[in-house]
């Protein structure tokens, strides 16, 4: 990768995109952000393109505060905002995409790295604004079934008490009850769908998650020949962390197959499953994905049908905060 110096992890939420975000950290010249959703909770709610200097050292102050305390607990204190103010000049209005630029230098200088690595899943719906204004930048857009995606979402609440204390109890609270198969099933294919726009663009690479847990030597090879870098064998050795049905273990180096299909083995009833396989239909045949067959809709279906506006209303009650985000979202989704 002689002139890049970013990369991009996209895809539906619970697909691996963290999975291939630790991946691609243990490579020598990559070092791998934590999830910034700066394209979908700071960009999006920008009032123009360029900002003045008060708001640039804002905006820069907020990456460095997520990306050392994470996105749940992001104050930005007085360092981030000193450290921002010596980054930038006075008298230039910075784009949000100079000065993400500004910000990933930083951190690459700091930690002696090369190519910096942004694992947020939902920047795919930013592409189009990502490729053209880093036109040399590597998009690499993790695939899951939909019904392990489902079955993930179903129990995301579950991290919490895993391994991820870090996450805030409300948080919790929040994604069971935000929780829905209709609402899981359309964002999955609604991220595919807008990924597919872009599928003749060289710099985008399609990762089948199940592909690289049953041969991750083969596809890390074919990642890195994309990458244009260097494989190195200790990219494979990551821990076993991240999962919505099993408990964290750092010790556990290894890239762990067991993960796939997990909703055959129970987990999702079958009016889920119809509702994941009807919505997401196309997509699943597109990337190999065999459906269960019914011969009618379980009865079941009928409840989340009902069920779905009342959801809907709490999910949009819920993030109140993230309305300007989910509304911008929505909009580069119809586009």
């Amino acid at each position: 990768m002689n002139k890049n110096s970013k990369i991009f992890i996209v895809g539906s939420s619970r697909s691996g995109t963290t999975m291939m975000s630790r991946v691609l950290s243990n490579h020598s010249l990559i070092f791998s952000l934590k999830e910034l959703h700066f394209f979908s909770q700071i960009y999006s709610n920008r009032k123009s393109d360029r900002v003045d200097y008060k708001t640039s050292v804002s905006v820069l102050a907020k990456l460095f505060s997520i990306q050392e305390n994470g996105l749940f607990n992001n104050d930005v204190s007085i360092k981030f905002i000193k450290k921002s103010e010596s980054l930038i000049d006075k008298d230039i209005n910075y784009t949000y995409f100079e000065l993400f630029s500004i910000f990933s230098k930083s951190i690459l200088l700091e930690n002696r790295k090369e190519i910096i690595c942004d694992q947020t899943p939902n920047n795919n719906f930013y592409l189009k604004d990502i490729l053209e204004k880093y036109p040399e930048a590597k998009i690499i857009n993790m695939v899951r079934d939909s019904r392990d995606v489902l079955l993930s979402q179903k129990n995301k609440w579950k991290r919490k008490f895993l391994g991820a204390k870090k996450i805030p109890l409300t948080e919790s609270i929040r994604s069971f009850f935000l929780y829905h198969p209709i609402t899981t099933s359309f964002f999955w294919r609604s991220s595919l769908q807008h990924t597919d726009r872009f599928i003749s663009n060289p710099n985008l690479l399609i990762v089948r998650f199940e592909d690289f847990l049953l041969t991750p030597k083969k596809i890390c090879l074919d990642i890195c020949s994309f990458l244009d870098i260097v494989f190195e064998e200790k990219m494979l050795k990551v821990p076993n962390i991240g999962s919505s049905s099993q408990e964290d273990n750092k010790e556990d180096l290894r890239i762990d197959s067991s993960k796939i299909y997990k909703w055959k083995s129970g987990g999702l009833n079958s009016a889920e499953i119809f509702i994941s396989q009807f919505i997401s239909n196309t997509y699943m045949k597109k990337h190999g994905y065999p459906k269960e067959k019914y011969l009618s809709p379980p009865l079941r279906v009928l409840f989340y049908l009902i069920s779905f506006p009342i959801k809907f209303f709490f999910s949009l009650l819920f993030n109140v905060k993230r309305l300007s985000s989910v509304i911008d979202l929505l909009k580069n989704n119809i586009r």
